[in-house]
């Protein structure tokens, strides 16, 4: 998806490009399977370090954009216990906060089917990005957020050895050397830029 300046953006999880030797991972991306993934929403970049060019994902522009009732947010896993899930709000949208805010995600809104059978350390891991929308302001600042939608869930995570997660199914993401469980994001393929 282009913006008006001609960058392309990208949200966490979406898959940029082809690996290959002269084309590698930089800053806010990770290779899977030959394929360069943004690990962060903002602008692409092909930078060219000598027989090599990285490709590299920075935030989108910062500035005093705010979450408001139906924003899509790219949020922090910080914390997750049988009820909710308490996260750290770092974009709006492919705009960066100058300063991240708090949300939550609770255990009836991580998804819209089976809502009294979420496990919430099934869904979510402290350092996961997720994709979530507003449902409202909650109290102190505290934005109620949801994850309820194919495209919302977790974009971006790591295993315990600190490999990067891809989404195996609706339910799971693997790494060369396991399984584990989350509520997955379907990523959206990329808009043409004529739209």
């Amino acid at each position: 998806m282009k913006s008006g300046n001609g960058h392309i953006l990208c949200s966490p999880g979406q898959r940029i490009c082809g690996a290959s030797s002269c084309l590698i991972a930089g800053e806010g991306t990770y290779t899977f399977n030959k394929y360069i993934y943004a690990s962060l929403a903002g602008h692409v970049t092909v930078i060219p370090r000598g027989e090599v060019q990285v490709v590299k994902v920075t935030l989108g522009r910062e500035g005093t954009v705010m979450p408001e009732a139906g924003s899509v947010v790219t949020c922090r896993v910080l914390s997750v216990n049988p009820n909710l899930t308490t996260v750290s709000i770092i974009c709006v949208g492919p705009n960066k906060l100058h300063s991240p805010v708090s949300g939550t995600v609770r255990k009836q809104n991580v998804r819209d089917h089976q809502v009294d059978t979420v496990e919430m350390y099934n869904c979510f891991r402290p350092d996961d990005i997720i994709l979530a929308v507003v449902l409202s302001l909650g109290d102190l600042r505290n934005y109620e957020l949801s994850t309820a939608g194919t495209e919302l869930g977790v974009v971006t995570a790591y295993c315990e050895e600190g490999h990067p997660l891809v989404p195996a199914s609706w339910t799971t993401m693997k790494c060369k050397c396991r399984t584990e469980r989350r509520k997955v994001a379907k990523v959206m393929p990329p808009k043409s830029s004529h739209t």
